[in-house]
């Protein structure tokens, strides 16, 4: 387990030692305020406090969960394995921008390591924009114990000690409360996905409260680039910002530049969206729709699925936010941000329209939580410096806290370290490395529709699985058959029917568990462990 750790910290190090610098000059180059003086020292401040937080937050080990989606694409047009073969590979690619990311990050660097430098960065990224929103909010000097308290607050909780201590003391809804928005849907997360770069719609908020509009407004393109379902957030903000400005500065002109600017830079992914995505045959876009919204994400799409009690909590966190901020240009971003996502939403609760709930109004909350978390912070920040009057108190504060950002630096190699070690138990994992040493060029496999990380572990094509969606209305109808079909056969074998789905999917491999008896004439075992059989089926 140390070992893992040890590799981990060192490939994030090996990563990012070289370029992370040069990042941080550039946001400070934008971000500071004007005249600011650059310092080294800050730089690597930043640095540190950038890899404590990404090391205590406590990344998944690749690949897991969503990445096995949306790293599909990207993987597959770099090379990996032979996964340029798999039917979803081969589907109309939802977020085309991050694909490309994924793509070349592989080809260039042939290491996956890469890409949790990359999700350290944007990380980083989360913390720095927090700190300068609560700084410009409370009129903060950048004064060291201050900073010191605040950064470690906020790394303390968004660690995984304590994610794992509110999952224990209250329950798996709670784990993720401070931080993400509602309908289980979140900014930062365990795993590097598109999502993540909503992490560049905070980091516009802090640029625009510095007075950079331009830079804002490009920022909000580049994350609605990076994910389409940003396309909303996004819009909202920029209208907000343009709105600001112009009650500002008193140019109309300007403010309508500035938008017809990020319009015209924000064009082709909504021209994308639009053309792959809409249109179409209505009937198998109305289908298509209930499938998404009711069998495969009701958890991201229904209100009655996700309305609990976490949610009554951020709201009471945005409204507390709302007052604190009552004197600060966030109060508007906040407000416009609260009320046109909590009107879209009771609007389609109303209506109960799926293709609203598909554009997810209420995703704009994972901007507001996390804004309004900072903001608290910042006011609760604020009181304790003013309560520590002397330099004794002032560092032991300080001192205390860099102490307990260790420990949860170090609660987070823990749990990186044990994440590797459970995934490398799961009893799929001898298959998987039998597969990707045995696979032929025309190889195709059924799998059990929750053996969601075959794929990118073997780089093998597969039939289907559940986890891994399409979004264009045929595709989707399409990978609902195959979900049933295998799932029928799962349930109910049936040599017939597994001869139907080989041939609809040219499948050549069966994926069996172990403790469950098949006997198809068909079938011709290549591999057995206690876990799973692997069968070759033979064709007529």
């Amino acid at each position: 387990m140390q070992a893992c750790a040890s590799l981990w910290v060192g490939e994030l190090g090996k990563s990012e030692a070289t370029w992370t610098p040069v990042l941080w000059y550039t946001f400070g180059m934008f971000t500071d305020a004007p005249g600011a003086t650059k310092r080294p020292g800050k730089m690597v401040s930043w640095l540190v406090w950038m890899i404590a937080f990404a090391i205590a937050y406590a990344q998944s080990p690749l690949f897991t969960s969503n990445q096995n989606q949306y790293f599909l694409h990207g993987l597959a047009r770099a090379g990996l394995g032979r996964l340029n073969a798999d039917w979803l590979a081969n589907t109309l690619d939802p977020t085309p921008v991050f694909s490309l990311l994924v793509e070349w990050c592989y080809r260039i660097f042939q290491s996956t390591a890469v890409f949790y430098a990359i999700y350290a960065v944007l990380m980083g990224i989360y913390l720095y924009s927090l700190y300068i929103i609560a700084s410009h909010v409370f009129a903060w000097e950048d004064q060291a114990e201050r900073k010191a308290i605040f950064l470690g607050l906020v790394t303390l909780l968004h660690s995984a000690g304590w994610r794992y201590a509110l999952s224990q003391f209250l329950s798996s809804n709670w784990t993720y409360v401070l931080e993400d928005g509602v309908a289980d849907q979140r900014m930062l997360g365990t795993v590097l996905q598109p999502s993540a770069f909503g992490v560049l719609l905070l980091l516009s908020v802090a640029v625009f409260l510095r007075g950079r509009l331009y830079l804002a407004l490009a920022l909000n393109v580049l994350a609605a680039s990076m994910h389409p379902t940003y396309l909303f957030s996004a819009g909202v903000l920029s209208a907000t910002y343009l709105a600001i400005a112009w009650r500002r500065d008193g140019s109309l002109t300007r403010a309508l530049l500035a938008g017809l600017l990020a319009l015209l830079m924000v064009a082709p992914i909504l021209i994308y969206t639009y053309t792959v995505f809409a249109g179409g045959d209505p009937q198998a876009a109305t289908e298509a729709r209930h499938i998404l919204v009711s069998f495969r994400i009701p958890h991201h799409a229904l209100f009655a699925w996700w309305w609990d009690g976490t949610v009554v909590f951020k709201v009471l966190m945005v409204l507390a936010a709302l007052w604190l901020s009552r004197r600060s240009a966030l109060f508007s971003i906040l407000m416009v941000g609260f009320a046109s996502g909590g009107v879209l939403t009771l609007v389609q609760v109303l209506i109960g329209s799926e293709a609203l709930a598909l554009l997810f109004p209420w995703r704009i909350s994972i901007l507001l939580v996390p804004l309004s978390l900072g903001v608290i912070l910042g006011a609760l920040v604020l009181r304790i410096d003013n309560r520590l009057t002397t330099l004794i108190a002032r560092r032991a504060a300080t001192w205390g806290m860099l102490t307990l950002t260790t420990l949860a630096v170090a609660a987070g190699i823990y749990r990186f370290a044990y994440d590797i070690q459970r995934q490398a138990g799961y009893p799929e994992r001898p298959l998987m490395a039998y597969v990707q040493q045995h696979q032929d060029p025309q190889d195709v496999y059924l799998i059990p529709i929750k053996m969601q990380d075959f794929r990118l572990a073997t780089g093998a094509p597969v039939f289907v699985d559940f986890k891994a969606i399409p979004y264009k209305d045929t595709d989707v109808l399409e990978w609902h058959r195959r979900v049933r079909l295998a799932e029928r056969f799962y349930k109910t074998p049936d040599c017939q029917l597994l001869e139907e789905i080989a041939s609809s999917g040219h499948v050549t491999h069966l994926v069996w568990p172990a403790n469950e008896r098949l006997d198809c004439p068909a079938l011709e075992a290549v591999y057995q462990d206690e876990a799973y059989w692997l069968f070759q089926i033979k064709h007529p």
